[in-house]
């Protein structure tokens, strides 16, 4: 317990009282001082902050970000130039087909398309996965089989299948 003076009346009292026994001034050991050093404290965590998370802006103006530009029979660069947008336009679709509840068996770091068929002259990529249970009316969760064909040139998903069973190793 540290002895310091009162902010008030300048008589000895603990840095740790709420009240001066002297004087009854509240929290007599907190003075200007400290506070200015709680300042300069937040301001300069506050500074690296801001100096640690801001990057550096014009790297990004020098170099602007290209579009990925894939050839229409290369249906790996397909699948993934697209993946996104028919995660978005597919997976809702999908979950709404269960008449009950339904489980992502997938990891957190795992697609849930895990195979595709590209159809270049459709302008098409069929999505297809198995990381999906369905819950029936008994409760038991059987696994379902899911595909989702998607538009290349206008972006949207126009067709949804969803099949029990697990596709072919």
């Amino acid at each position: 317990m540290a002895i310091t003076k009162c902010k008030e009346c300048k008589k000895e009292v603990s840095s740790k009282a709420k009240v001066c026994p002297h004087c009854g001034v509240k929290d007599p050991g907190f003075n200007a001082m400290d506070a200015v050093k709680g300042l300069v404290f937040l301001a300069i965590l506050g500074s690296i902050g801001y100096w640690y998370f801001s990057g550096d802006d014009d790297a990004a103006i020098k170099e602007p970000a290209k579009a990925k530009v894939c050839a229409a029979n290369d249906g790996q660069c397909v699948f993934d130039a697209h993946l996104v947008d028919a995660l978005v336009a597919c997976k809702t679709p999908i979950q709404e087909r269960s008449k009950y509840d339904y489980e992502w068996t997938n990891g957190t770091f795992e697609n849930i398309f895990s195979r595709y068929i590209n159809q270049p002259d459709k302008h098409q990529i069929i999505y297809m996965g198995d990381k999906l249970k369905f819950t029936n009316g008994f409760n038991a969760k059987l696994n379902m089989t899911y595909s989702c064909t998607f538009d290349t040139k206008s972006n949207q998903a126009v067709d949804y299948k969803v099949t029990e069973g697990r596709l072919p190793k």
